[in-house]
């Protein structure tokens, strides 16, 4: 039941083009990046694909991408693409400013186009644990969660809303969301501004 209820989420997200006009603007194609299965035990959600991503079509290859694998095999994490249901807030290549270098962080929009996604595939897939990489991870995670009980990010973390959230607020905390642990990272290139993949 749960795998055909995922195999028809995903066919939506892959074929959404609800940010079309946006990505165009930065000469991108969507085409919506993710892998993973029903029941895999972690979830890991980025801030959206990069440009290596975009080039091969799948999560994690660039750099934060080794960095997150070698950080979770230091832990005695084995077969990395079979136990965690990759993806990010927003599914597409955000494209980058003309004659920057770095990857453009999606707009308010993309990621309000997108949050529905995120929430299905949680929902669906049913982690033990969420790892959450880099500031608009956590606010996705929080946004959810302020959407469903609203007042939750001020009983949590004394903030009025998730936009509000820093990262002594959330970094080295674990939360629980839906019997799911949740856990915020920092970005593992240590850079805000970059994509997260």
């Amino acid at each position: 039941m749960r795998l055909s209820e995922l195999e028809n989420l995903e066919k939506k997200i892959s074929s959404c083009r609800k940010c079309e006009s946006i990505l165009h603007k930065y000469g991108v194609v969507p085409r919506p990046i993710f892998r993973g299965g029903v029941g895999y035990p972690i979830f890991l959600i980025g801030q959206a694909p990069g440009k290596t991503e975009y080039e091969r079509n799948e999560p994690f290859q660039g750099d934060a991408g080794r960095s997150i694998k070698a950080l979770f095999d230091e832990c005695g994490l084995q077969d990395f693409d079979r136990v965690v249901y990759q993806t990010s807030v927003t599914k597409c290549f955000p494209g980058r400013r003309p004659r920057a270098t770095t990857d453009r962080v999606p707009s308010t929009n993309e990621v309000t186009n997108c949050l529905p996604f995120l929430e299905k595939q949680l929902r669906i897939v049913s982690p033990q644990l969420i790892v959450c990489l880099g500031g608009l991870s956590w606010k996705a995670f929080l946004s959810m969660q302020e959407n469903e009980c609203p007042g939750v990010c001020k009983q949590e973390l004394d903030i009025e809303k998730p936009s509000n959230v820093k990262l002594p607020d959330v970094v080295g905390r674990k939360f629980v969301w839906h019997d799911m642990i949740v856990v915020p990272m920092i970005h593992p290139a240590g850079n805000a501004n970059k994509t997260v993949s």
